[in-house]
């Protein structure tokens, strides 16, 4: 850092301090009370519990009353890398160390830390020991750069009573303590993190007696063989796979009031999902990579997407990336041997540049699957690929939802070729209680530009319909 072109947090304060006591001069002279002198402790308090601890501190400037307000604060929100933080990392070292030292002993509501590791695991630990020492709530650990020694964070973290949620991002290989229980914790959300084994993985997954969310974003399992998650009060289960990663690990999650669960990531890993007929909410979402184009791990795949699938049959709602739907569709065996969703009234088709096809078929006996659908949106679009003469192209089998159940039609990316154009004839003719379809067009890409748009209006507003409800909203 070149002299001079940096001031110090010394050098800061100082020039805060001056200026806000020139104000408070003229302010007095002229006869007006301080007002922020005279608010009360508890607004001060409450104040400063909103600002990033830094700013916090420097609060203190501000008036006599403030002055040391800030070590009443339940929340300490510190981070290396905030704006105008740059200072030099042992001053960054030191601020934190005074910050705890100087810290009233009151209950925490939140510690955030956001810093580099380097050297310095212990002395990082020591505030952690700290925040749980003063009963922390809500703990959120952002940590870099780490030696390649794995991480052991204090014991007492991990038995800490009063934690009730719990987020710890860190690219680091997580060393577990032998006693894992967190009475309290009801969010877990672990990023990054290298799991060391199978015995302290599982020890870990074991200790959280009422946890109702759990995110596991991007961890690596390569020395995890096994793990079950078997957590009661689970409701809200998010799993996201490093796609780089060759982890193939087993899960058995048992969660018999998951209200949702999320998937995306290759399916490196298998999933055995038991017992969730409380589940609403499902995504699966998957994309295609190199190695899944292989045959081997292309049935591989499939296979892990259906018994996927068939652990979260139960859901309500699901929403599919296009490529997922590829997988679970992959062979017309494994799609006969697929579950009925029996309660499913919400399909969707994420967006992620792919159409859906209606030409191959299998969508129509996918959605045979469905007997209760009542929504169905296709975000990606639709297209129908293969050679179909104008007109020659009919939707078979005929859903039995279409006749019972379904009640709106989303389209999306519409593009107004005579394959869509089909596609929506044959589901307008053969949906018969259909009330509306949404046709959102793709402008960009729209075949022929505004005058196409108005044609393809035109042709839509003339198809015969099977419901006489049912209406056409196009935009």
């Amino acid at each position: 850092m070149e002299k001079g072109k940096h001031k110090t947090m010394e050098e800061d304060l100082s020039t805060c301090d001056s200026r806000f006591q020139k104000l408070n001069n003229e302010v007095s002279a002229d006869g007006h009370k301080d007002r922020i002198g005279n608010l009360p402790d508890e607004i001060i308090q409450h104040i400063l519990s909103l600002l990033p601890t830094k700013d916090a501190v420097r609060t203190s400037v501000l008036s006599r009353r403030w002055h040391s307000q800030w070590v009443f604060v339940t929340n300490l929100d510190i981070s290396e890398f905030a704006p105008n933080m740059n200072q030099k990392r042992s001053l960054f070292m030191d601020f934190v160390d005074r910050v705890i030292a100087l810290h009233k002993p009151l209950d925490l509501n939140l510690f955030a830390l956001a810093c580099k590791v380097f050297g310095d695991a212990s002395r990082i630990n020591s505030w952690v020991c700290a925040a749980v020492k003063h009963n922390v709530q809500h703990l959120l650990l952002l940590l870099h750069q780490i030696h390649l020694e794995p991480l052991e964070l204090p014991h007492c973290l991990f038995t800490c009573e009063t934690l009730r949620k719990a987020v710890i991002m860190a690219d680091i290989l997580l060393k577990l303590p032998s006693s894992i229980h967190f009475s309290n914790l009801k969010l877990l959300t672990l990023q990054y993190v290298v799991f060391p084994d199978n015995e302290s993985t599982q020890q870990l997954f074991s200790g959280l007696p009422v946890l109702e969310e759990l995110t596991l974003d991007r961890c690596c399992w390569w020395n995890v063989e096994t793990v079950t998650i078997a957590l009661p009060m689970l409701k809200k289960l998010d799993i996201t796979e490093n796609v780089a990663d060759c982890d193939d690990c087993l899960f058995f999650i048992v969660a018999e009031n998951l209200k949702s669960f999320y998937y995306i990531g290759t399916l490196r890993n298998d999933y055995y999902i038991c017992d969730s007929v409380s589940i609403v909410g499902g995504l699966m979402g998957m994309c295609g990579t190199d190695d899944i184009g292989e045959s081997s791990r292309q049935k591989e795949v499939a296979h892990r997407a259906a018994r996927l699938l068939n652990g979260i049959s139960c859901v309500k709602e699901l929403m599919l990336t296009p490529y997922a739907f590829e997988v679970l569709t992959y062979s017309k065996k494994l799609c006969a041997c697929m579950p009925d969703l029996y309660k499913l009234t919400y399909l969707g088709f994420l967006s992620l540049g792919t159409a859906i096809n209606f030409g191959s078929g299998t969508l129509a006996k996918f959605l045979q699957k469905l007997p209760c659908l009542e929504l169905l949106i296709f975000q990606s679009g639709i297209c129908l690929s293969g050679n179909h003469e104008e007109g020659s192209w009919i939707l078979d089998p005929i859903p039995s939802c279409f006749s019972s159940h379904l009640k709106l039609i989303r389209i999306s990316q519409f593009c107004g070729t005579d394959g869509e154009l089909q596609v929506v004839k044959s589901l307008l003719k053969h949906a018969e209680i259909l009330l509306q379809m949404d046709i959102i067009c793709h402008h960009d890409k729209f075949c022929g530009g505004l005058e196409r748009e108005r044609d393809v209006l035109k042709q839509l507003q003339m198809l015969p319909r099977a419901s006489t409800y049912c209406t056409i909203s196009f935009a």
